[in-house]
């Protein structure tokens, strides 16, 4: 009986640490402050929400609902070179356009150019 006991604790108790450790991250994602210029910062608000949400249809469609903001915002991009954001978010119209459900790999994109503007040492 102890050993059943013994079991069950440890199984919450790893539950526990489990849920503490996403919780977390989740904290530490909600209040992570970035210093970017003005302009990028604008482009960034649009481009995390949708990039941190879950992939599925719901990330698919506010991609592309927020592909032509996207759009704008890279274009008014002053303090760096945009324009493999600019192409990549081209992309992303393209596909949107073909079939919503299949945007993950456009969206990806948009996210790695963007990486790439914000440090470009890290980038390919």
């Amino acid at each position: 009986m102890n050993d059943i006991r013994n079991k069950l604790a440890i199984a919450a108790m790893t539950a526990c640490m489990i849920g503490s450790v996403a919780a977390a991250e989740r904290h530490e994602h909600a209040h992570h402050h970035h210093h970017f210029p003005k302009d990028i910062d604008a482009f960034h608000s649009v481009l995390a929400p949708v990039w941190h949400a879950p992939q599925g249809r719901q990330r698919n469609h506010d991609a592309c609902g927020e592909a032509g903001r996207m759009e704008r915002l890279a274009k008014d991009i002053r303090s760096t070179d945009a324009s493999g954001l600019q192409a990549s978010i081209a992309t992303l119209k393209i596909a949107c356009g073909r079939n919503v459900a299949d945007v993950e790999g456009p969206l990806f994109d948009v996210h790695e150019e963007f990486h790439r503007l914000i440090d470009p040492k890290k980038g390919a």
